[in-house]
């Protein structure tokens, strides 16, 4: 069952998978920590535990489909996407939670990072662009429903509501990609298999332009995934737990309004340069607003305004990068996307130590500052022909 409708639909949902695992679990943040009994850095860590599992499953996934095909490795995925979810219901043990969120992370890497393959096999040239536009419509949709919903459960079933609802998610997508045909033919399939996948890491890591242009990337999503690590915590010390939902909905919002904003520019390096002083600007006023402790509302403000500038530098970084790496475009792409959720992985504990505040505010502005150091590397130096 692969007809144009379905596939544009199970795809779109597939590829929104990290905002599922994540977005979603935001508002549950401080209700995790008054079950569990314990404090904020170790509840941040069952949202960083479900980052590197995104990190490292995406690395794997991938090339995993193109030697074995997209369909087997997707039902094996899912279906241990769907099985993680519901042992974390019952849990009572942080350190199984956290062992389960990992899970969770690594299983769904499998529909994020095989799902743009099953396009690519699947439609060429106009067709192709329509799906991929469906899918980036999907994903630019799921960061502003998600956090609503996921605030809407956690006051209506507390945070087992939340994971019910991943559960529900994955049960569709699992039967979804059981109707799936196989996309990729055994004659298109790798030779090589895994040598030929680390012969190629090996030439992306060597390309300095790349490698640059992710740490610069990486780097700039400290914003964002810090951001979902301690908005929640913020929001209840100005008395707004309510409402976080909505404001991580406005955030994906600004998000998508930065990346939008990247096309006007006249190329993805202006697009660089441009995100980057944004966020040094921003991020700065955003400090302001923690340690003198401004109020919420000026904080959010300023917070929507970082993200446009972050949101820019997903689509401008991200050109350059591929455009840098594009005769081992595939590899590339997982290494991009793995950066960003390993990074995320790190900096969510660093979020909660001490005065969340004041850590908060050093997070995000040493975040702009590596991110602009990195951008430079970039751009200097002689190109190789």
């Amino acid at each position: 069952m692969n007809n144009s409708i379905f596939l544009y639909i199970i795809l779109g949902l597939l590829a929104a998978l990290a905002t599922v695992v994540n977005n979603l679990f935001s508002p549950a943040m401080p209700s995790l920590v008054d079950y569990f009994q314990v404090s904020e850095p170790m509840v941040q860590g069952g949202f960083a535990a479900g980052m590197l599992g995104l990190s490292l499953g995406t690395l794997m996934w991938g090339a995993l489909s193109d030697a074995m095909g997209r369909r087997r490795p997707l039902l094996v995925s899912m279906g241990l996407f769907v099985v993680s979810t519901a042992c974390i219901l019952p849990v009572t043990s942080l350190n199984l939670f956290m062992a389960l969120r990992f899970v969770q992370g690594f299983t769904a890497a499998g529909g994020i990072a095989i799902s743009r393959s099953v396009a690519t096999d699947s439609f060429a040239e106009r067709s192709l662009l329509k799906a991929m536009a469906v899918i980036n419509v999907v994903n630019g949709i799921m960061p502003i429903v998600t956090p609503m919903v996921g605030g809407a459960m956690v006051s209506i079933a507390g945070w087992r509501g939340v994971f019910a609802v991943m559960l529900g998610v994955g049960i569709v997508l699992a039967v979804g990609c059981f109707m799936l045909k196989e996309s990729l033919p055994a004659t298109k399939r790798s030779n090589h298999g895994f040598t030929d996948v680390f012969r190629r890491f090996v030439a992306v890591f060597k390309n300095r332009k790349f490698i640059c242009m992710v740490l610069q990337q990486a780097t700039a999503e400290v914003l964002l995934f810090g951001n979902l690590a301690s908005s929640a915590f913020i929001a209840l010390r100005y008395g707004m737990g309510e409402y976080i939902g909505v404001t991580l909905a406005i955030n994906g919002i600004f998000i998508g309004v930065g990346a939008a904003l990247a096309a006007a520019l006249p190329s993805a390096r202006a697009g660089v340069r441009v995100s980057c002083v944004g966020m040094l600007v921003f991020t700065a006023i955003v400090a302001a607003t923690l340690l003198f402790d401004l109020g919420f509302v000026y904080y959010e403000v300023a917070v929507c305004l970082m993200l446009t500038f972050m949101g820019i530098t997903l689509t401008s970084s991200t050109t350059i990068a591929l455009d840098s790496a594009r005769y081992q475009a595939g590899t590339a792409s997982s290494l991009s996307v793995a950066a960003g959720f390993l990074v995320g992985g790190v900096v969510s504990p660093v979020m909660g130590m001490g005065n969340i505040l004041y850590s908060t505010a050093i997070t995000f502005v040493a975040g702009a500052l590596l991110s602009s150091v990195f951008a430079i590397l970039a751009f200097c130096g002689k190109e190789k022909k």
